[in-house]
């Protein structure tokens, strides 16, 4: 029997030879943080093999964590996302990444390169008992990250808890173009907090453009691999909803590569069953988030071009209208506006936060203060919400 060969062990400092460039160039951020676990996600400069090191805060004790499907642990690769479980909820963590790179991976001899061991990073787990939120939603950024550096440093964005992108963060995924969301809008977000704060997407429609839009939930894991979802935040309970394209599935310009009506049935028998929960029934505070605004201006409807659009509001409007929902925000429209409840359709309060803009919702004490910055820092919308 042939001997698998390693040559070079985890090692114990950044670029040991001091002459690679092997090193983890995005990342790490995290991703589905829930009560017990959290998703470490990172990219390295070559192909390698990764494990995370957790260990709880002022313990000298840590857990090694791979990431592995059908028996085979990830290796030879640049893309990491390593899913810790088992943990305490509402308890402080710290974490690290072990990486080497693989020079050369043969069925009986690996020869490794350059090892590198990260910093010490933090965060906490969901605290069930957890009273309100200080949450920060953007969208249509479309490739401006120094745009989303400063309206997340206008919104103050040291005291937010949780952050959303409500879609169309991009353009397009492409091939050929220097569009990507590590580019776009991952990297800004490592910068100021998300090695320690998960930030949670919605896909825009124009996520759902170009050869690589098939590959955006990969950037984005979820242990049920679905993009739409829900976040039980202490009392706070977030719904995202995933709208796909804004004209019909025969539309020529999608080829038809698209089934986005079929997909907003799935979406909805999930919803019916969420609402119905007790989960999302015990929660204090009811926010939904998705790309399309569900109000689509009448003369919209009457061209009859944005179909997809006319679909979402009409699949998910009349069960929200049911499901006790305090505030729903949503982008795409590229404009900011407030609907107010029961002019158009609604029965709860809806917010289009713009394209220049972000919205800070600060939820206490059966309120939901909402205040809503443009580019320039100006606050240009305040209003307090209270809940029933």
């Amino acid at each position: 029997m042939k001997r698998f060969l390693f040559l070079c062990m985890w090692g114990l400092g950044m670029n040991v030879s001091g002459q690679s460039s092997f090193q983890i160039d995005h990342g790490p951020y995290l991703q589905e943080m829930r009560q017990d676990g959290v998703t470490v996600v990172f990219h390295t400069s070559k192909s390698s093999f990764s494990k995370l090191e957790v260990r709880k805060r002022g313990s000298s004790a840590s857990q090694s964590y791979y990431e592995a499907a059908h028996g085979l642990r990830n290796a030879d690769a640049q893309f990491f996302k390593i899913r810790t479980e088992d943990l305490k909820a509402g308890t402080e963590y710290e974490y690290r990444i072990c990486t080497k790179e693989v020079k050369s991976f043969q069925p009986y001899k690996v020869v490794f390169g350059d090892s590198l061991t990260s910093k010490w990073y933090s965060f906490k787990t969901i605290d069930p008992h957890q009273k309100g939120a200080s949450i920060f939603i953007t969208s249509d950024i479309h490739n401006r990250p120094e745009l989303l550096e400063k309206l997340l440093r206008y919104c103050d964005y040291q005291t937010c808890t949780s952050f959303f992108y409500a879609g169309d963060m991009m353009n397009y995924m492409e091939k050929s173009s220097n569009e990507n969301p590590f580019s776009a809008f991952i990297d800004t977000s490592v910068k100021l907090f998300a090695s320690s704060v998960p930030f949670e997407v919605v896909r825009g429609n124009h996520e759902t453009r170009g050869n690589l839009a098939r590959t955006f939930p990969s950037y984005f894991p979820k242990s049920d691999g679905k993009v739409y979802g829900s976040y039980l935040l202490g009392d706070v309970m977030i719904v995202m909803l995933d709208c796909g394209e804004d004209k019909a599935d025969s539309h020529p310009v999608y080829a038809g590569f698209t089934d986005y009506s079929a997909y907003r049935v799935e979406q909805r028998k999930w919803l019916e069953a969420l609402v119905k929960s007790k989960e999302y029934k015990k929660a204090r505070y009811h926010i939904v988030i998705c790309h399309f605004p569900l109000a689509i201006p009448e003369e919209e409807v009457k061209k009859n071009v944005f179909w997809g659009w006319k679909e979402v509001r009409d699949t998910f409007l009349p069960l929200l209208n049911k499901a006790d929902v305090d505030l729903l925000v949503s982008g795409h429209t590229h404009r900011f506006f407030y609907h107010a409840p029961n002019t158009v359709e609604n029965t709860f309060p809806m917010l289009e936060q713009g394209y220049d803009s972000a919205v800070r919702l600060d939820l206490s004490d059966g309120k939901i203060s909402m205040k809503v910055v443009n580019k320039d820092g100006k606050e240009i919308y305040d209003k307090v919400l209270k809940i029933k």
